[in-house]
């Protein structure tokens, strides 16, 4: 038997901020350009996009409770952020602008998992795998979606998984874990 979680994810806020980073830094960029040209083309050009920014902003005050009112608000911003390089600055900024915007979004969409099988057990992250043998574990405990992995070098993990992917007997799992503790040699 193997038992797989999602473990719940507490770098989302991060990625809000600094998606809210993002949004200051280019009306920052646009009210220095605005200020600094003397071409009123451009200058007026500048004083629209800044009123998009803020008819975003209002927009996305209102419907900021609804399930995916950032990643568009996000989609949004990137689509006028790069417009906005490529006009005003050039193709290499737009170029580092958009692969900092498709890291992040990349990273963002990733989660966490934990995988128990008769190995051990494999923790996937957003950059990197590492595999915990069953002789590196001194205790795993599942109690109440709040996992508990301890590690004999002293090393714990405490993660809270996210409900609803498929009910977990936790008595089975604890019981599985205990078996295979007790069956790894000692270090």
């Amino acid at each position: 038997m193997e038992y797989k979680f999602t473990l719940r994810d507490n770098n989302q806020k991060a990625y809000n901020q600094f998606t809210w980073f993002l949004f200051f830094l280019h009306i920052v960029a646009a009210a220095v350009f605005a200020l600094k040209t003397a071409d009123d083309k451009v200058r007026m050009s500048i004083y629209v996009l800044l009123g998009f920014y803020v008819i975003l902003s209002v927009v996305y005050y209102i419907y900021r409770k609804h399930m995916k009112a950032l990643e568009t608000f996000s989609l949004i911003l990137a689509l006028l952020y790069a417009h906005f390089w490529f006009q005003h600055v050039g193709v290499i900024a737009l170029i580092i602008f958009a692969m900092i915007y498709i890291i992040v979004t990349m990273v963002k969409g990733r989660s966490t998992t934990v995988f128990f099988s008769y190995e051990g057990i494999q923790l996937t992250r957003v950059f990197k795998t590492v595999i915990f043998p069953w002789a590196e574990v001194a205790n795993a405990l599942l109690k109440d979606n709040l996992l508990t992995i301890d590690f004999k070098s002293n090393k714990i993990i405490q993660v809270e998984i996210i409900e609803g992917a498929r009910i977990i007997d936790e008595s089975e799992f604890n019981l599985f874990c205990k078996e295979h503790i007790n069956r790894s040699p000692l270090i």
